[in-house]
């Protein structure tokens, strides 16, 4: 039993990765190439990409890259106004993303941490219950006690 409450908890954790992981990348095409779908100029979808990226990247993803057409930023109100967009969305999501693992591997560690009290607070009430058996005894019984 406990180890299929472990599998399951080590399940989750992982769909929980590949969901945030997915939400980043997305999917079906680039984000320029939806925004554009939509009706955003060339240039803003551009500016977005460019942002997103870099907005990743300022976020901790060691997988993206900072990018800016530093020329169109200072020139074209459309890609500024995406990179802008982009960088914020992304960056958000991003930080999101890493507060969400780290909620993960904190509830993990409680979660350890817990069994293990219960295990040492098992260990001691045997002791005292039956104080004149050693380990192996002892270790014998938690085996014992522990068979389905």
């Amino acid at each position: 039993m406990k180890s299929l409450q472990r599998v399951v908890k080590s399940t989750l954790f992982l769909f929980s990765s590949i969901l945030a992981l997915h939400s980043l990348t997305g999917c079906g095409g680039t984000a320029a190439q939806r925004l554009i779908q939509e009706g955003a100029s060339p240039a803003y979808a551009q500016g977005f990409d460019d942002g997103c990226s870099s907005g990743k990247k300022a976020a901790g993803d060691i997988f993206s890259q900072f990018h800016k057409n530093v020329s169109e930023y200072q020139h074209n109100s459309d890609y500024h106004m995406g990179w802008n967009d982009g960088h914020e969305e992304c960056h958000n999501e991003g930080i999101s993303s890493i507060q969400q693992q780290q909620l993960a591997i904190e509830h993990e560690r409680a979660f350890n941490e817990h069994k293990r009290d219960e295990q040492m607070q098992y260990q001691d009430m045997v002791r005292n219950a039956v104080p004149d058996l050693n380990q192996e005894e002892i270790d014998t019984l938690n085996k014992l006690g522990s068979q389905p």
